[in-house]
């Protein structure tokens, strides 16, 4: 907890500037009255003035029902609180503050909240300190490409057709792809291949080579390596494992 001087006070605003985490500053009301560059980065806004004195976190309707909104109310009432993993819904907010987004994209954020008093004890300022942790992106796109990706996994992959199949260019859609899976279109692709591989393997009427072939690929091409590091197997071996 801060207690405030005058030259105080203009430390705090000289810190927030240029820490490098995104923050936020509110009056006891719930007013958001500053935030740093760091925060207009993160959350791409581009001018302060679109949240300033716009934005109150004690009426946020997201904030109010979520579970930690308590831990907000005790930080205005003067208790330094920390919740850990919070799902911020970015688009939500944007939207209801007027400010335009391009995604249906949230973060997940360490939060630290802290009073500042004065002297007297009076509460003055709270201070939110975010420590975003990833990004979650929930697109409908995402859920219709992957099930495309699902259907033609036996054909050649071409991100090109990914992206048409949900309307979007193709670097725009490989980067929500792997905010949201963790993996870009093609190694999304490369790992049902895999695993198709591995059924086939599993049909011990067909031969190592016939089993590749079953899944467009050719046994003693790239596939063959690509199965090792992702099994740890051969195919070979991998078989030998089956049957037993």
């Amino acid at each position: 907890m801060f207690n405030e001087t005058e030259a105080g006070d203009k430390l705090i605003f000289d810190i927030m500037e240029h820490f490098p985490y995104p923050l936020q500053l509110y009056e006891p009301n719930g007013d958001l009255i500053m935030v740093n560059q760091a925060f207009l980065d993160e959350f791409n806004i581009k001018d302060a003035g679109l949240v300033i004195r716009k934005y109150n976190l004690l009426k946020d309707p997201v904030a109010m029902k979520e579970p930690f909104y308590q831990k907000i109310i005790d930080s205005f009432s003067g208790s330094t609180t920390q919740s850990s993993d919070i799902i911020i819904p970015v688009h939500i907010i944007k939207e209801t503050n007027n400010i335009q987004t391009d995604a249906d994209e949230s973060v997940a954020a360490d939060i630290s909240t802290i009073p500042v008093v004065n002297d007297q004890g009076i509460l003055i300022y709270v201070l939110n300190l975010l420590v975003i942790k990833r990004r979650v992106c929930r697109r409908k796109e995402i859920d219709i490409a992957k099930a495309y990706i699902e259907t033609h996994w036996s054909e050649q992959f071409k991100i090109e057709d990914a992206a048409k199949e949900v309307h979007l260019s193709t670097s725009y859609f490989s980067r929500i792809f792997k905010t949201e899976t963790g993996f870009t279109p093609h190694e999304y692709y490369l790992n049902i291949k895999i695993e198709k591989i591995k059924d086939k393997l599993l049909d011990f009427d067909l031969s190592i080579e016939e089993a590749f072939f079953e899944c467009g690929v050719n046994y003693h091409g790239y596939f063959a390596g690509l199965f090792r590091r992702k099994t740890g197997f051969s195919p070979s071996e991998y078989r030998k494992l089956a049957r037993k």
